[in-house]
């Protein structure tokens, strides 16, 4: 005769069975729950045909009474098992039996013939209270699985160690509409910063809820879930209007344009009509689509993509930035870099901080930097938080950086003002032409002649004289340069220099400060120019940028540049990267400029064309540039370097 009680193929008992033995046990009793799935059980039944799924549940029963031989072990239906264990159970005894249950499915015991990869995901429910309400209980246990199988598959989660994210995530579901309404959603802005010129690259929307009580939530906290229930279109709409008005805002306060990065999500890239929506608002606002970096985390990556690329190849066609976020994450984007030239891949956070922490993990982001500047694609690292890192970093060719070493995320009433004062120290410059008068040609700044016997004379080009420097002892026959030129703390020094002797360690310009100098040397021992830069106070000696010699009787275009955000000091020669120093000091108030020698060398002998001062950093894209624009100008005198150009 047929037992109602189990069920036919596995011989355990079935669900109603599972439902009347709860009923039974006395309130308030404890009790503790383990539901588990087989994973990958649909490919065996496809690979491999019912029968074979049949078996492979008929072994697997097998298996779940040797390891809980105690528990009461039901079928739900499908793949889907119960074990209730009644009474006192050490956690430490219900975690083992779940690792011997993985471990033999693990193992295939009793079905090894069957070659698909087969595990199980296991949800534990610990010294749950009966009170006679048995679905409760199947839901908690229900969302400790799919959690095991979220991280990964093969694994058991105690739902008591996530209950206060679950019981957080349904209040935020409850209350998210709400919540929008109430205007509990705040927007903040992380500025990612140039890696080499330390100006601002990007604004990057970090949100936030304020909920009542005080309680503030980070993005991470909640964008998960929303991404799931489908409020984020919602959000994401939101987000997009409060941030195309704050570009609104700062074209009228500034006359420029911006750069903002806002999150997409999966659901908004599978939508047909969202290019044109997106873009209608871009239209309307004013705002050109170039200012929108529209990020999509790499997570995202999983299905769908087909849809998501086609999306994604539109809003690129329309002018929108596109970058992929959290790379590193699952590294699920890597085979897609290919298919579409995306703006920029930001690396996740936590990978980043793992990777840095080993010398072979630098060395793969080495290699992930390399691969990114092949395919064009800038590199940005989020959050750095020291300056050790910053420098690697940007040593390795990473374009901009995040993190709290350059700031945290601020809100939008304070943003602006740290922009303007922190990262945009401007554009300002300071050109001396040199055509009979040592008059800047703002006409701000005039130098004054320590000596004798310098000369105006011809210089790189018709645009520009030059001064021709006849040499001497220590600090003798050279110019000075009010000091007020290099107020700020980073900066750019362009020059054309044309030696006619080849001095050791003479000066073209040196700069002294209150605690220290930086000098340029073109001629030093060992067939090497130098940049360097010296704090009167360090013990551990020079901080020396050394690059190639340069050459005598040919006008060379030497670049310095000095970033005190890194404290890294870069050498350029003819529009290219020539030499590269970190740890370099960061030097304050600027006492005096020297061109044409110092007060501890022989002085300069030869000319110098084209002296420019900027108050900021130069990237070397553009002093490439500055290079270039030279060699355009009418009666240019020099030869251009071009040799190693890109072939592109």
């Amino acid at each position: 005769m047929k037992d109602e009680k189990c069920d036919d193929l596995t011989g355990l008992y079935t669900r109603g069975e599972l439902y009347t033995l709860y009923q039974n046990i006395p309130l308030g009793s404890i009790c503790h729950f383990m539901f588990m799935d087989i994973d990958n059980f649909k490919n065996v039944n496809d690979v491999y045909g019912h029968n074979e799924g049949d078996f492979l549940l008929k072994a697997v029963a097998l298996i779940l009474d040797k390891c809980a031989p105690d528990a009461h072990i039901f079928r739900l239906g499908g793949d889907e098992f119960v074990l209730l264990f009644q009474g006192e159970q050490a956690r430490e005894h219900l975690c083992s039996i779940a690792n011997d249950i993985i471990d033999r499915i693990t193992g295939k015991e009793g079905f090894s013939h069957i070659s698909t990869s087969v595990s199980a995901s296991i949800g534990i429910l610990y010294r749950e209270t009966v009170n006679g309400v048995l679905e409760d209980v199947l839901l908690k246990c229900d969302v400790a699985m799919y959690s095991a199988k979220n991280h990964g598959k093969g694994r058991y989660v105690v739902f008591n160690d996530i209950a206060e994210q679950v019981f957080s995530e349904i209040e935020m579901q409850k209350r998210q509409e709400t919540a929008l309404e109430n205007g509990e959603f705040e927007i903040r802005y992380l500025p990612v910063i140039s890696a080499q010129t330390s100006k601002l690259k990007l604004s990057q929307i970090k949100l936030y809820w304020n909920m009542p009580g005080g309680i503030t939530r980070e993005q991470g906290d909640f964008l998960p879930l929303f991404e799931k229930n489908g409020f984020i279109r919602q959000l994401s709409r939101w987000m997009l209007v409060n941030a195309l008005a704050h570009l609104q805002k700062y074209h009228s306060e500034t006359g420029q344009n911006g750069k903002i990065g806002l999150r997409i999500s999966r659901l908004q890239l599978l939508d047909n009509e969202f290019p044109q929506m997106i873009a209608a608002l871009s239209g309307e606002s004013g705002v050109a689509p170039s200012e929108l970096d529209l990020e999509i985390d790499e997570k995202s990556f999983d299905r769908g993509s087909d849809t998501m690329m086609a999306t994604l190849k539109k809003l690129k066609e329309l002018g929108f930035g596109i970058s992929i976020i959290g790379v590193g994450s699952t590294f699920k984007s890597l085979i897609y870099w290919d298919k579409l030239q995306y703006d920029s891949i930001i690396f996740d956070p936590d990978y980043l901080h793992n990777a840095l922490e080993s010398s072979r993990g630098r060395q793969i982001i080495k290699t992930l930097l390399s691969m990114g500047r092949e395919l064009k694609m800038s590199i940005i690292a989020e959050g750095v938080n020291t300056k050790e890192d910053v420098r690697f970093l940007s040593g390795c060719g990473c374009n901009a950086i995040s993190g709290s070493y350059y700031s945290v995320p601020l809100p939008v009433s304070s943003y602006y003002d740290y922009v303007k004062d922190k990262i945009t120290q401007g554009n300002e410059k300071v050109e001396f032409p040199f055509s009979g008068s040592l008059t800047s040609a703002d006409g701000k700044h005039t130098g004054r002649i320590i000596g004798q016997n310098i000369q105006f004379s011809q210089g790189i080009s018709s645009n520009w004289g030059s001064l021709l420097f006849p040499g001497g002892g220590f600090r003798e026959n050279v110019v000075e340069l009010p000091a007020s030129i290099l107020a700020e703390s980073s900066y750019t020094i362009c020059m054309w220099l044309k030696p006619l002797t080849q001095t050791s360690w003479t000066s073209s310009i040196y700069v002294r400060y209150r605690g220290g100098f930086c000098t340029f040397s073109p001629f030093v021992s060992g067939g090497y120019c130098i940049f360097r830069i010296s704090e009167d106070t360090d013990i551990s000696g020079f901080h020396d940028a050394l690059a190639r010699q340069i050459p005598q009787d040919i006008w060379t275009f030497v670049c310095v540049t000095y970033d005190h955000f890194t404290e890294i000091g870069i050498t350029y020669i003819n529009g290219r990267k020539a030499g590269f120093r970190t740890d370099a000091p960061s030097l304050p108030a600027c006492r005096q400029i020297l061109l044409g020698g110092d007060p501890f060398q022989p002085s300069y002998e030869g000319y110098l064309s084209g002296v420019t001062f900027y108050e900021d950093v130069k990237s070397e894209d553009e002093v490439w540039e500055i290079y270039q624009h030279f060699c355009q100008e009418p009666g240019f005198c020099g030869n251009m370097e071009d040799f190693w150009m890109d072939n592109v």
